[in-house]
């Protein structure tokens, strides 16, 4: 089994429209390579109107409602319901927004999942996955989600320049485990009940980074009651990272090329939004 690193307690910070639990912060982004952010985010419309992002993907699972989004590059967009999946890649950049409706409120999880120095280069994309598309391994008390990647041999459809899994896992009274590529940097953090983890009791909203491991080795929990949580792991890039705001670069100039670019409206090529 894998070594729990750390364990931690995700607190509630609330704003005007906004009710956050900041998962994963960038605070040292070389140890949570190939991700920068988790966001657990509840917020109303307007909350994210139009903005850029560059340099990331923004992976986006719906917990609660519905949303509205829409982009600059497709100049298009769409709905995503409750189950529903994105992965956004900003790539070179990309101006998006994300809406529920007037009124109302939706709660998300939002990781970003760094790009390569070469996938930082490519043209901005969206990919959703509904909910009744999303690819499930059931097991005798339970089932995991498979959004991204591979889950104990059931894989997504998502296209992805990083690799990373991430699945949803629901249990009820049940036990099992989930194989974890070697190398990978794992999380796991619990929506709901608690579930012990590598023999570990882990409650709601607290999150484990585990120890990477030379060779394939997996998290095995066990819940007694209710419970339901996600498990998130990519492949480190192993290059130097820098974030401000919606960038995420590879160095502080290109950070400060990115936003003289937003600023004097050559972000997008020229092209006008």
């Amino acid at each position: 089994m894998l070594t729990i690193k750390t364990t931690q307690h995700i607190d509630l910070q609330k704003s005007d429209g906004r009710n956050l639990r900041y998962t994963l912060r960038p605070d040292d982004l070389m140890d949570n390579d190939p991700f920068i952010i988790l966001a657990d985010d509840k917020f109303a419309h307007n909350t994210f109107a139009d903005h850029p992002h560059k340099g990331i993907q923004t992976v986006t699972y719906v917990l609660e409602g519905s949303l509205e989004h829409y982009d600059s590059r497709t100049g298009g967009g769409g709905r995503l319901a409750e189950g529903d999946f994105q992965i956004m890649t900003a790539g070179r950049g990309i101006i998006h927004n994300e809406n529920p409706d007037r009124g109302e409120e939706v709660r998300v999880l939002q990781l970003w999942v760094n790009l390569s120095p070469e996938h930082k280069k490519v043209e901005g994309q969206y990919e959703d996955l509904k909910y009744a598309d999303v690819p499930v391994l059931e097991f005798d008390g339970g089932k995991f989600e498979v959004y991204a990647g591979e889950v104990n041999g059931v894989a997504s459809p998502m296209k992805l320049f990083t690799p990373f899994l991430y699945t949803a896992v629901t249990v009820q009274s049940a036990s099992n485990e989930i194989t974890i590529p070697a190398g990978y940097n794992s999380y796991l953090y619990v929506l709901e009940g608690d579930v012990e983890v590598n023999g570990q009791k882990i409650n709601t909203f607290d999150v484990i980074h585990f120890e990477k491991a030379e060779q394939d080795d997996s998290i095995a929990f066990i819940a007694t009651n209710n419970a339901k949580f996600i498990v998130f792991a990519g492949e480190p890039i192993k290059a130097p990272v820098v974030a401000r705001g919606p960038f995420v670069m590879n160095t502080e100039q290109e950070i400060i090329e990115a936003f003289e670019s937003y600023r004097n409206g050559s972000f997008l090529d020229g092209k006008p939004y």
